[in-house]
């Protein structure tokens, strides 16, 4: 995802522009896409002098900003997250469950091991086509 400081939107994927107002992130795009520096004044590639026009620069304090809230963000529900599973682990009802999940899940696996190589390619596919099939929808 990119966000347009030029429109404020954002564009979802991995654009090369954003598709509100068409500018192009910190390159210059030629119209066969080539991407050039924000200097260029002719495609290196193509040689076109019709070069789109790039986003406005973001001061590098925004940007480091921007990082440095991520991660105090990203820390802090870290830690709420990790003193909430202490606590819940504490419990006795918990830690059964957790004995009990972790004996179910190796017996699973050993299930797994001994099927037959032929069989788990099988599986494999099967859930790789339902996968896919999903993601079409």
């Amino acid at each position: 995802m990119n966000y347009c400081y030029n429109c404020g939107h954002i564009t979802p994927g991995e654009p090369l522009y954003c598709n509100y107002c068409g500018r192009s992130y910190d390159v210059k795009l030629c119209p066969r896409h080539h991407a050039n520096p924000r200097s260029a004044d002719v495609c290196s590639q193509c040689g076109s002098r019709e070069l789109s026009t790039p986003q406005p620069k973001v001061p590098a304090m925004w940007k480091l900003l921007a990082i440095l809230i991520r991660l105090g963000l990203g820390l802090f529900l870290f830690y709420v997250t990790l003193s909430f599973l202490v606590a819940v682990a504490k419990t006795t009802e918990f830690q059964q469950g957790l004995v009990a999940f972790a004996l179910l899940l190796i017996a699973l696996w050993l299930v797994w091991s001994k099927l037959p190589d032929w069989l788990q390619d099988i599986l494999r596919n099967f859930v790789k086509r339902k996968r896919r099939d999903d993601g079409d929808r």
